[in-house]
This record gives C-alpha cells, structure tokens and sequence, in this order.
C-alpha cells in the first residue's frame, strides 16, 4: 500500500531531521569562539531559520496539491519582479554581489524564491508535453521560461545559481522525453565555449557532436545549425572569457586548475579547506577542536565550507554519515517519485531531488578541490536564511506530493 492520504512521509523529514541537527552543530562548532552574545550567535539564528521553515512546512501540508499547480504561473512572475529589482541595481549588496532584498531589516535571495517558482512553472508546463530536439516547437515554451530567470540571475551575478537552473532545466527535459544524445547537442555549444581553449579537446568535442547527430536523425536544417552554432561557440570563446566572465570567475578557474598559483589568495580557500579534511584523518579531531576552523584559517566556514568543518572534527567516518543521509533523503524522495500517478508532482519531485543533489554534489566536490569553487551551500548543513528556508518549502513539496498519494 502506498500511503493514507492524510499522512505525513516520514522517512525523509527523519532523515531531514538529522541533517538539521548535524548543521546547527556544525554552525555552532565553527562560529563558537566568536565574542558574542548567544542570541546574536550564528547557530542560534540557524535555529530561528530553521523553526521558521518548518513552519512553512507544515503549512504547506494543509494545501493539496492542486493548488500549487494554480499558483505556479502568479509565482513565478512575482519571482521575475524581485529578480528584476535586483538586476536594475535596486538590491542590497554583500560580498561584491548585488543579490539581496531588504523588507523590514529582514534580507532575502530573490535568486532562492525563484528556484521554487521555477520549479513549479517548468512542472506545469511540462506536465503534458513531451521535448524533442526533432521537432522545435515542443521546447521553445520550456526554453522562454527557462532563459528569462536564468540571464536575470547571471546579470546578479550568481553564476552557481545560473548553474543550479542549468542542471533542473536539463533533468526536467530528460524526464520530458528528450535523449541523453538531444541534450548532449542542446549543451553542446557550451561545452565547445569552454572546451575550445584546448585544441585537442575541442576536436574531440566535434567529433562526438558528429556522431550524436547521425544517431538522432535530426532534419538537416536542425543538424547544420547545430554543428554552425558548435563552431561560432568555439571561435567565440575569447570573447566569453574577456566580455562575458566577471573577473573573479576567471580567476576562479586559473584557481582550480592550479590552487598553488595564488596560494593567499583566490587558492586560499580551497587550500585551507583540503588541508581541514586531510587532517581529519579516519575519526576527527573532536567536536570542537579543529584548529582550522577555531583559528580561522578556513574562510567561510560556516557556510559555503561546512562540509570541510565536518571533515575536520569528524574525520571520514563523519563524512561518510553525512553522505550516507543524503542519499537517504533524495532515495526517498526519488522513491515516492517512483510511486507517483499525478504527472505534476512527479516533475515537481524530480526538481526538488535535482536541486538537492547538484548542491549537494557541487559542494562537496568544491571543498575537495576537484571542482571550482561555486558559491553553492550545502542543505541542511550550510549557515542562512534565505537557503535554509528554500529548502525547507522544497521537502514541504515532497510532503504534499507523498499526501497526493494515488491522485490523477
């Protein structure tokens, strides 16, 4: 029996829970020696996030399923109208970054807001549609509602998010109908962009485009301006990286292919963190007593770096724990999925378990150094507001699908 209507999935708020305590531990242990007052305190703020979204997400409960469907298209412009706000210069700025909105000494990521309405929008509109690179005008719709957030987001700029879009958008298709060969080809002429500074490489890339269009029989129009579109994003690729990326996102990526090359400055992050986790060893430190993170030697830890704070003080074994939840917490909902008959929340959960795993995935990736670092937080675990409560709506999006039960 799949489930009573009128019950809760348990399994992944248990798992949820879990993930909610480690991170507030987490928060506590790398923010503890700073002078200030506990109602003050980073952890104790992450509780208040916490509570708040919990809230929210009892609240969504109540409301069935249909209504968020009817409410998707109004939220979804409303996000475009904070985005807008931002991008016309009218956010609040931190950290370089224009990406905040201030309502009542209480600020907000109109970039978090609009993954759940983007989420809701793309769900909806795919709910009876079925995308194929072989005939144009069943992704033009998906591609509008796509592309508009997604350049707002880029103007902020918040590239890691732009990404976050990026990855929803192409499991969202895939789940459409759409091949892993017609999505290698829709993506190709960013990976010719960003491959095209290796010859080798960028040949490589050709070759393969090739091949995928003789397996997709695509119409020679489509194929010829495919393989054109493949070649100007090559030749382009000296204009994306002096036009297009920001300063700081070059440097980001000179940083990852060599961390040694600004050791104190834009490799310091990523060298500091390695150097947490390395010494961690099997078992940790101990709470509290990782002296990268009590000596402030690891930037950010409290956020974007908290995967390396657990690495630290619990060593392998702590991580592994940590993972071993997360992939709990996306099988269940990948498992409710599964068991889905509304079309709706069955495009709704595999957006809610995509932006799950790419952050997760990302963040863990960026700490180890075997990816950039990005700027993404890890759920559950990472420090702030605007992210905690975003995810908090998406697992209340599990909730309402699983109380759908076998709905049509």
């Amino acid at each position: 029996m799949y489930n009573s209507k009128n019950s809760l999935d348990w399994w992944s708020i248990l798992w949820a829970l879990f993930l909610c305590i480690v991170g507030v531990v987490l928060v506590y242990s790398a923010t503890y020696n700073e002078a200030q007052n506990w109602a003050n305190s980073m952890w104790f703020k992450q509780v208040l996030f916490f509570i708040v979204g919990y809230i929210i997400f009892i609240g969504m409960t109540f409301f069935p399923i249909g209504f968020y469907k009817k409410i998707a298209w109004p939220t979804y412009f409303l996000s475009l109208i904070f985005l807008i706000i931002v991008a016309a210069g009218f956010g609040a700025s931190k950290y370089g970054a224009g990406r905040w909105i201030s309502i009542g000494g209480f600020n907000f990521q109109p970039s978090e807001f609009s993954k759940i309405a983007y989420i809701l929008a793309l769900s909806t509109l795919l709910e009876n549609r079925k995308i194929t690179l072989k005939k144009l005008s069943t992704f033009t719709r998906p591609l509008i509602v796509f592309i508009v957030p997604f350049l707002l987001i880029l103007k902020q700029p918040d590239l890691s998010t732009a990404l976050v879009f990026l990855c929803l958008t192409a499991i969202h298709f895939y789940w459409s109908g759409m091949s892993l060969w017609e999505l290698f080809l829709l993506a190709s002429p960013a990976l010719s962009m960003a491959l095209s500074f290796h010859n080798l490489l960028w040949g490589g890339l050709i070759i393969v485009v090739l091949i995928a269009l003789w397996k997709v029989h695509l119409r020679l129009g489509i194929a010829i301006s495919i393989f054109i579109g493949n070649l100007a994003a090559g030749f382009s690729s000296f204009y994306l990286w002096n036009e297009i990326l920001k300063p700081h996102q070059r440097s980001r990526i000179l940083t990852f292919l060599d961390p040694l090359r600004d050791p104190r400055g834009e490799g310091y992050q990523v060298i500091q963190s390695k150097v947490a986790i390395g010494s961690g060893g099997l078992s940790g430190k101990g709470f509290l007593e990782g002296s990268q993170t009590n000596l402030s030697f690891l930037p950010e830890e409290h956020t974007d770096f908290i995967f390396s704070v657990l690495g630290e003080q619990f060593g392998l074994i702590g991580c592994i724990v940590i993972i071993v939840l997360f992939f709990l917490l996306l099988f269940r909902i990948l498992h409710i999925c599964t068991m889905q008959k509304n079309i709706f929340g069955n495009y709704l959960l595999v957006g809610v378990a995509a932006i799950f795993a790419f952050h997760i995935f990302v963040n863990i990736a960026m700490t180890l150094g075997i990816m950039p670092v990005t700027g993404l937080p890890l759920p559950l675990l990472s420090y702030g507001g605007s992210f905690v409560i975003t995810c908090m709506v998406l697992l209340g999006f599990v909730q309402v699908v699983y109380k759908s039960g076998s709905e049509t």
